[in-house]
């Protein structure tokens, strides 16, 4: 069923997907990525709206294999393929065509400031790792399982509610601990930095799924400083600028805003 109303999350997604989508769906900002889902939960309940989010993917989860379109992210949303919007404003042939600059030179720069930030990039993806671990607080239930609002669970001793609370502790616990373990850090941080080594840092396609589009533009800021742009806030706003007046040649240079339509409008 086609989406009446998706959630995105601040300004930027606003600006640049409004002339893309043209109003079908309508947009609505909704704040922080965890924010949306429950918002649009609310809205097919309450309002009876066919609503649904798009969120980034930050260091939330590993890039998909299948970059083509969003991924599905939960029955009512999807997450981007690569780290979060500025991911796709950097993107070569968009700055390319933006800027008038040629696409060789613009892919160097984000190869260099990939290389300059990578150690950077793998110290945020180990925390990342560790946070996915860390389960929110309403995980740890003060009920037994099976027990409604208005019941008791059937022992009430002492011995056999104390084992219950232990263990109802230790089943929350024991993630956390085993995911922030120094050695488990240590681990993921060195796996990480093999993986971003010399040979990572000269894909440009491979640094725009992993790496933060805002990391990367601030690693750009000698390079656009040398082409007369006073820093990565404002080039960032001119590649918005470029793409809320070309929509049609962003869809063409950016497939995965392509499948983004076909979900949405399923």
């Amino acid at each position: 069923m086609p989406i009446a109303k998706l959630f995105i999350e601040g300004n930027l997604e606003s600006e640049v997907l409004n002339p893309i989508l043209q109003g079908n769906p309508v947009l609505q900002q909704g704040g922080s990525k965890n924010a949306l889902k429950p918002r649009a939960n609310t809205d097919r309940k309450e309002n009876q709206i066919v609503a649904a989010y798009l969120r980034d993917r930050d260091f939330d989860y590993d890039p998909p294999q299948d970059v083509t379109k969003p991924t599905v992210d939960s029955p009512v949303g999807w997450r981007w393929c690569r780290h979060e919007i500025e991911n796709y404003l950097i993107d070569p042939a968009v700055v390319s065509e933006a800027m008038a600059w040629p696409i060789h030179d613009v892919e160097e720069a984000i190869r260099q400031a990939a290389t300059n930030i990578r150690y950077y990039q793998a110290a945020r993806w180990t925390i990342g790792i560790v946070r996915r671990a860390l389960p929110p607080h309403y995980n740890v239930r003060t009920r037994p399982d099976g027990v409604s609002e208005i019941g008791l669970p059937l022992a009430l001793d002492s011995a056999a509610l104390r084992t219950w609370a232990l263990s109802s502790v230790e089943d929350y616990r024991g993630p956390m601990a085993a995911a922030t373990a120094p050695a488990a850090v240590q681990s993921s941080f060195d796996v990480l930095i093999a993986r971003f080594d010399d040979t990572f840092v000269t894909d440009v396609a491979r640094i725009l799924l992993w790496f933060s589009g805002k990391d990367l533009l601030a690693g750009l800021t000698d390079w656009l400083s040398g082409r007369g742009i006073g820093n990565p806030g404002s080039f960032r706003a001119s590649l918005r600028d470029w793409i809320i007046a070309n929509p049609t040649r962003s869809l063409e240079l950016l497939p995965e805003w392509n499948g983004l339509i076909e979900v949405v409008r399923a």
